[in-house]
């Protein structure tokens, strides 16, 4: 037996070298790992500048980053933070962003304290992210605590200070807390009001923007078109803008509509139809008419250069007083025009399945 036991342990010691070694050959020093870390973090940007499209993609990169800076620099450093808010701020699942940014706010207390200016970042993310997963109250508690913050300093920045009362606004007016909308709006505009850059007058534009809807959704139409106008004459300045420069057309239409004010409306349903090949609907307003408790039929119509509709066709054999009521409904709609070769144009036999709901007839 002793001899057997001579014989196979040479044997068992190279098998177990054989099994060991591929691990020993793949482990990374920590040189190795900051390596792949800043790699990762490289390519994490690239996809970024590539626009909001690539965030999915930029998903993987940013959380072999993090994990990465975890494991060599550890949960009590800048970078790892700064990599958390990456990493979190690309995840499409909205409680597992808010946890990783929970852990960049964490690392950022602990390193700075609890009403550093560092903290303003990590905040405004987690703000961001509850918005985007509509989670508002979420929101306001992470906005205002960064405006508490901003406030608190020294030398406050104005700058800064309107950002987050902007964004805090925002959070607001969907929470339906009109009032506290308005003064962070208000408060936004006169700080930005005093600067004179570029990024400055977008986002005072935006805070304008932002009054005028305040107006319209307070059924003061009329106290809109100011802040709106001035709105979209920064916006049109700037291409990257065009979403906010549609955002002002669309309100601008609505409060001129509602005010029945339909050819100051015209310039803006033109421009809103620029370079599209089919009329869209932009305004739609409420029927007050007390007729019918619901009601729904596909109507064809006609929509002139001007975004009005024309020719209001309700199909054979509906109710004569239900058909005048659509004709009614559907001729106070407005729609962007088409553009052909650069210039508004009319559309023969659009479709449109017209549904509404009214209170029932007494």
């Amino acid at each position: 037996m002793p001899r057997t036991d001579a014989l196979h342990r040479p044997l068992i010691c190279l098998m177990l070298c054989l099994v060991l070694w591929p691990v020993a050959a793949t482990a990374q020093t920590d040189e190795e790992k900051r390596a792949a870390m800043n790699a990762a973090y490289r390519q994490y940007q690239e996809l970024i500048a590539q626009g909001p499209q690539m965030r999915a993609q930029a998903e993987a990169p940013a959380r072999e980053a993090y994990e990465l800076a975890l494991e060599v620099l550890g949960d009590a450093h800048a970078t790892t933070a700064a990599l958390a808010m990456n990493y979190g701020n690309v995840l499409a699942d909205g409680d597992a962003a808010a946890r990783v940014l929970e852990q960049a706010l964490e690392i950022t207390e602990n390193l700075h304290g609890d009403s550093a200016l560092e903290l303003i970042d990590p905040l405004m993310a987690l703000g961001d992210s509850a918005t985007a997963h509509s989670e508002f109250a979420d929101a306001r508690g992470h906005y205002a605590r960064a405006l508490e913050i901003a406030e608190s300093q020294p030398e406050p920045d104005s700058f800064l200070g309107a950002i987050i009362a902007i964004q805090l606004g925002t959070t607001a007016f969907s929470l339906d807390r009109p009032r506290e909308a308005i003064e962070n709006f208000t408060r936004a505009r006169d700080a930005l009001a005093a600067l004179d850059n570029d990024i400055a007058r977008v986002r005072l534009a935006t805070a304008n923007f932002w009054i005028g809807r305040y107006h319209i959704q307070q059924d003061a139409p009329a106290e809109a078109i100011a802040p709106l106008q001035e709105a979209l004459a920064v916006f049109e300045r700037f291409p990257e803008a065009r979403q906010l420069s549609v955002n002002s057309l669309t309100a601008l239409v609505e409060a001129h509509e509602t005010l029945g004010q339909r050819a100051e409306a015209t310039p803006h349903v033109q421009n809103l139809g620029m370079g599209t090949n089919a009329p869209t609907l932009v305004y739609r307003p409420a029927q007050p008419h007390a007729l019918w408790e619901q009601g729904a039929v596909e109507v064809q119509l006609d929509v002139d250069a001007e975004g009005f509709v024309q020719n209001v066709r309700v199909p054979e054999g509906t109710e004569p007083e239900f058909a005048a009521a659509v004709r009614e409904a559907v001729t106070a709609l407005r729609y962007a025009p088409r553009h052909d070769n650069g210039a508004a144009a009319a559309t023969s036999d659009v479709r449109l399945a017209f549904q509404f709901s009214r209170p029932a007839r007494r």
